[in-house]
């Protein structure tokens, strides 16, 4: 599958808002503060299409994929690593597109950002994203205490 991305509109944004995880993974569901740190260019978000231009996800670069927040919004979180946080469409997980969906993100990021590592934070529970991550070459560094618990700490260079 071909992923287009594009920089994150606010019709776009406000259809990612009203996205609906099911049971456990309703912790992923966005509000309206989240949509409102979404459209902050400092901190990229871009749409995903696929290739009947139909949004699958998106994917955000920098300090708004970290998970204790920052008062500064900017794309890298030390020198050239990026945070990278990404939302599937809910309809659309589960069905073996991650590890396309996760790769399309990351090389995307390349081109355009030219980092030298990449980070991500997880829930432990949510053994289907780590599987992804780690078929992406994620390793775990750690764990981290965010503002909704404990989170997987990964990383990988770029």
């Amino acid at each position: 599958m071909k992923f287009v991305f594009t920089p994150l509109n606010t019709a776009d944004a406000t259809n990612v808002a009203h996205w609906r995880y099911p049971e456990a993974y309703a912790t992923y569901n966005m509000s309206a503060t989240d949509m409102e740190e979404i459209l902050d260019p400092r901190s990229p978000h871009y749409s995903v299409r696929n290739e009947q231009a139909e949004l699958v996800g998106y994917f955000g670069y920098g300090t708004s994929a970290l998970i204790w927040g920052s008062e500064q919004a900017s794309l890298y979180i030390e020198d050239h690593v990026i945070a990278v946080g990404l939302g599937m469409r809910p309809e659309l997980t589960g069905q073996g597109l991650g590890l396309a969906f996760v790769q399309a993100g990351l090389d995307f990021a390349r081109q355009q950002f030219a980092p030298k590592a990449f980070r991500l934070y997880v829930f432990p529970w949510n053994q289907r994203a780590i599987k992804v991550y780690q078929k992406a070459g994620f390793q775990t560094v750690g764990t981290r205490k965010g503002q909704e618990g404990v989170f997987l700490e990964m990383s990988m260079p770029a």
